[in-house]
């Protein structure tokens, strides 16, 4: 199946299950019944649902080490949440012309046709849809789902690809977590070996007790990854200790509804991937050769509405 079109209508089976679950009357409780001659009807209520939405500006896009556009983006995002279930779109907007498409060129690629020169800038270079299950079982609460990533300006060369993960959390100190993710799509094609990648990472809050900012939030990971994550993203059958990132993020409360952040990060790529970084077409069509550098320092912010 084409898998732009796969992504699609998982999309679509998604929303299915949401408007069900949104519909759906819970049964009547039996406590209700017994000492009382008539009992009282149960009151009839949907699923709790909620929506959140996120406008992020960020000064690069970075992804599990990788700098995938090395210029200032804008992320906006929507989740819907009913019960244990939710759905989020995601998508990267490219504010500078630093990316190219299949027929969206920069300025300085000797190979461009005289047309289209600014590049992804205006453009989405790419959309992700996520569906997760969550819950939590005593001091552990854990999530299973699957992330379509989609590149809508990109899709000839860059083909949508899925991938299933599963995770869970430690409600212990530093906040232990762990989160496995299968890509069962493009990684494997054409005889391919399946890509993964585990990522193992801690968070911890330090109250600030003022009324806007709350807390100061520090959190880290580390990747790792198998040689069909290596071979995908990068042709080399390259395994081991991929990425790590660290992460300084201020929350602010505006209102009940109306939240923002502020944050600054480092992400860097590890030992034989540090020369596998992508480099900035700009610089390559300037004339430099060589991976870019292998460590990134960037930041932005985020502003949220939720209700």
């Amino acid at each position: 199946m084409n898998k732009k079109f796969s992504g699609f209508f998982l999309s679509f089976a998604i929303l299915g299950v949401l408007s069900t679950l949104i519909h759906a009357q819970p049964a009547a409780d039996p406590a209700t019944t017994g000492a009382q001659s008539t009992p009282a009807a149960p009151e009839q209520t949907s699923t709790p649902v909620s929506f959140r939405g996120d406008a992020a500006l960020f000064s690069k896009y970075l992804w599990r080490g990788q700098r995938l556009t090395n210029d200032w983006s804008l992320q906006p995002s929507g989740t819907v949440t009913a019960g244990p279930f939710s759905l989020n779109v995601w998508g990267t907007l490219d504010l500078a012309a630093c990316n190219e498409g299949d027929t969206l060129f920069l300025e300085n690629n000797p190979g461009a046709p005289p047309v289209n020169h600014g590049g992804m800038r205006g453009k989405f270079s790419e959309i992700d849809y996520t569906f997760s299950y969550s819950g939590q079982v005593r001091k552990t609460s854990w999530t299973a789902g699957a992330i379509v990533y989609t590149f809508p300006e990109r899709s000839a060369t860059l083909r949508a690809t899925t991938e299933l993960y599963g995770g869970v959390t430690f409600q212990a100190p530093l906040s232990p977590s762990a989160t496995l993710y299968v890509d069962v799509d493009e990684s494997s094609a054409d005889g391919g070996k399946t890509g993964l990648y585990l990522k193992l990472a801690t968070f911890h809050s330090f109250p600030v007790g003022h009324r806007v900012v709350r807390s100061v939030d520090l959190s880290g990971s580390l990747g790792l990854v198998n040689a069909g994550f290596g071979n995908y993203y990068y042709g080399a059958s390259e395994a081991g200790a991929h990425d790590v990132n660290l992460t300084v993020t201020v929350p602010f409360r505006i209102s009940e509804r109306w939240s923002a952040s502020a944050l600054v990060a480092y992400s860097a790529l590890l030992g034989d991937f540090r020369g596998l970084q992508y480099p900035d077409l700009r610089d390559v069509y300037r004339g430099l050769t060589g991976p870019g550098g292998a460590d990134t320092i960037w930041g932005g912010g985020t502003l949220s509405l939720a209700f």
